[in-house]
């Protein structure tokens, strides 16, 4: 089979798929609604596919009910837990010593939300989806221009490529906001990839974007879990919430952390689980 073929008969049978799911939606009223996504950014370079170090990203994707925006919430890196084993630790490392089970329970008592599904993306992966999207149109706000990021941007909008948005996402030294500013940055990314990119013209670069999941993530989603959420998003408003949990700064034995209280957190994020 040639390879012009089959990639036509790929996006046939996805085209499929979709039809079929409607029906299917259309038919038993299918609402996600309640769902949380836990989104990792794994702080891992160069060819390395190990899925084992630590997450540079924590954010949870909240799909909420028919009528009700969506929510992304970050939990900041930094961000002291006690992990099973490990003792007094940065959440930031729960990935790399207990996998999905010890992230989904140290989120669980942060916020009280129990995750339902796990997607854990490298640094090629993230910037593999980008160039496959065609870029995304990011407006920068203040000057950013850090050697250690890559970033080397005035403000502006630019339409950036995946190298470009990796260095946005990342840079934590250009802005006053330096690490808060970094997680404000990257729910912005994640929502404008969501508002300009999530359309029924994502359906020919399929085969390229199951190909880079295949390859630079690591997730528990079945393929009803990409179908019938993906085609929910796809109709969904685009226009959600942005938030990061409550902390407090505090310097422990020479070490930097931030301080949430639970009851503060989950009280905070009742607004946005709805």
């Amino acid at each position: 089979m040639s390879k012009a073929k089959g990639c036509f008969i790929s996006i046939l049978v996805i085209i499929i798929v979709i039809v079929l799911l409607f029906v299917i939606i259309s038919l038993i009223n299918l609402n996600p609604g309640g769902k949380d996504i836990l989104l990792l950014g794994m702080d891992e370079r160069e060819e390395s596919n190990e899925f084992n170090s630590l997450t540079d990203t924590i954010i949870i994707y909240h799909i909420s009910n028919w009528g009700e925006k969506d929510s992304l919430i970050s939990i900041p890196r930094d961000t002291r837990v006690e992990l099973e084993g490990h003792g007094w630790n940065k959440i930031n490392a729960a990935y790399k010593y207990g996998g999905d089970e010890m992230i989904k329970h140290e989120i669980y008592e942060l916020t009280g939300i129990e995750i339902d599904r796990v997607m854990v993306a490298n640094f090629n992966g993230f910037k593999g989806i980008i160039d496959i999207l065609g870029g995304i149109d990011i407006t920068v706000t203040e000057p950013m221009h850090d050697p250690l990021s890559g970033t080397d941007f005035d403000p502006g909008t630019y339409t950036m490529n995946g190298e470009q948005a990796l260095a946005f996402a990342r840079d934590r030294s250009s802005t006053a906001g330096s690490d808060f500013d970094r997680v404000n940055r990257q729910k912005y990314l994640v929502s404008e990839v969501i508002r300009q990119k999530l359309n029924f013209s994502i359906i020919t670069k399929a085969p390229q974007i199951i190909r880079v999941l295949n390859e630079e993530t690591r997730s528990d989603f079945t393929i009803w879990d990409f179908g019938s959420i993906g085609f929910v998003l796809l109709f969904s408003s685009k226009d959600m919430n942005q938030v990061t949990i409550p902390t407090e700064p505090a310097n422990i034995d020479n070490i930097y952390y931030l301080i949430a209280d639970k009851e503060e957190v989950v009280s905070f994020l009742s607004d946005y689980l709805k």
